[in-house]
């Protein structure tokens, strides 16, 4: 049998070269996130409630992104015989298409209903389709950063992504406060349509920058076969115990997430504007600390960097407990800078601690069904939030005749959730070696 040998990407390039596809990651990066930022937490509550879905539905809608980190698990056993750019570049540019059509749907003169299922539609496919790239897009690009400068690297990426992401939220959320008093939501709702479309644009151009050798153009990507892979995943015992931290923090934090854009934006009250000022306060917090975080990561390990993470995020669910309307703009405040502390290193941690695991050639596989599981545990958890939503509002947001929101409980689950992780942290992961 004729065992196909698979090129590292890079092989065949130049320093400067492997420089420059650095530097066009960070800013295909940047964009990503720009796009991403129309289409989570309130800008999506707002197209969402806009357009006749209720406050629980809304939630679960959110987290149907979640739910399509399933298509990663799929994506994994696909055969690319025109190489890994031209894969990524043009399946990533009809997801974003699609992200397009999501915001001139409103703009259509047809029934709310329709409106709703076809935003619902458009929104779900986006994610598929971005999530089948995904675990390829990771292993490629991250492929051309040194292992020893992953950490200080992915520092870097975010930093610039944050910077770009803060000065866009500002400008959007002033855009659309300013036509909500107007009544035109359509005008807004085009605005976003067009801006998604140029950054489409430019997000394409930043991947066909990306240079390949031709050792890696001549290379087909390997076949995997579902078997093999999940037989590869799950023997190994060491990234079965990291895919499961993955697993138990996405059921906790989504269970919560998943209702805060419709709680800021529905009891807590606050304009578009000021929630723009908190992802500044949040985009700030997270700047501070993305650079400590990834030297932290490169000088100890992934592992201990997180269980920090997790505790900082921990604390961020304990302050959301007692966050209510009449001390709603300085609690949230203050949970947005402590969680997007958290998240200077968590994003990063879970990819990251993935490659501390697992040999190249087997990265996408493992990053792809890592994904998926937490995907659908996420997209689980939101319909047991739903369900405490609706049943909490139901009954006029009383519990035993005191004043409580479904988002205080949330946040008090998913603060015990947390604790429960920060335990396995320390007592399982803990205790394993890269070797194992």
């Amino acid at each position: 049998m004729n065992k196909q040998i698979r090129l590292e990407p890079g092989t065949g390039l130049t320093e400067k070269q492997l420089s420059g596809n650095r530097f066009w990651y960070i800013i295909e990066a940047g964009v990503e996130y720009l796009i991403s930022l129309l289409i989570v937490d309130s800008f999506l509550a707002q197209l969402l409630t806009g357009n006749g879905v209720s406050d629980s539905a809304a939630g679960i809608v959110t987290e149907l992104a979640a739910f399509a980190f399933s298509a990663q698990l799929v994506s994994v056993f696909f055969r690319k015989t025109h190489g890994m750019k031209f894969f990524v570049t043009m399946l990533h540019l009809i997801n974003q298409i699609m992200f397009v059509m999501l915001y001139f749907i409103p703009v259509f003169k047809i029934p709310s209903s329709a409106k709703a299922v076809l935003i619902v539609i458009m929104f779900l496919c986006g994610h598929l389709i971005a999530n089948i790239v995904s675990p390829y897009k990771l292993s490629w690009l991250m492929s051309y950063v040194p292992d020893k400068k992953r950490g200080k690297f992915t520092a870097n990426k975010e930093i610039i992504s944050l910077i770009m992401g803060t000065i866009f939220s500002l400008t959007m959320g002033s855009v659309s406060d300013h036509y909500k008093a107007q009544g035109k939501d359509d005008v807004y709702f085009s605005i976003c349509a067009v801006t998604i479309l140029v950054l489409a644009v430019i997000h394409m151009a930043s991947l066909l920058l990306i240079k390949e050798s031709d050792e890696e153009k001549k290379t087909p990507e390997q076949h995997i076969k579902f078997s093999e892979a999940l037989i590869k995943t799950f023997s190994n015992k060491a990234l079965t115990k990291i895919i499961l931290i993955d697993v138990i923090w996405q059921f906790s934090s989504k269970l919560s997430l998943a209702y805060y854009g419709v709680y800021k934006i529905g009891d807590l009250g606050f304009t578009m504007k000021y929630i723009a000022v908190l992802s500044l306060v949040g985009s700030v917090s997270r700047i501070a600390f993305s650079r400590f975080f990834g030297k932290l990561a490169d000088k100890y390990s992934w592992r201990r960097m997180l269980f920090i993470c997790f505790g900082i995020a921990t604390f961020s669910f304990f302050i959301n407990i007692f966050t209510v309307p009449s001390n709603g703009k300085v609690m949230f405040a203050l949970y947005s800078c402590v969680h997007a502390i958290s998240m200077a290193g968590i994003n990063s941690g879970l990819m990251n601690i993935i490659f501390d695991y697992v040999p190249h050639e087997d990265r996408a596989p493992a990053l792809g069904i890592k994904s998926a599981i937490g995907g659908f545990v996420a997209f689980f958890s939101t319909f047991i939030g739903g369900y405490i939503i609706h049943t909490v509002q139901s009954a006029g947001n009383k519990v035993c005749g005191v004043t409580v929101y479904g988002q205080q409980i949330l946040s008090a689950i998913t603060f015990v959730l947390c604790l429960g992780l920060l335990l396995y942290m320390k007592l399982v992961v803990g205790k394993l070696d890269k070797n194992d």
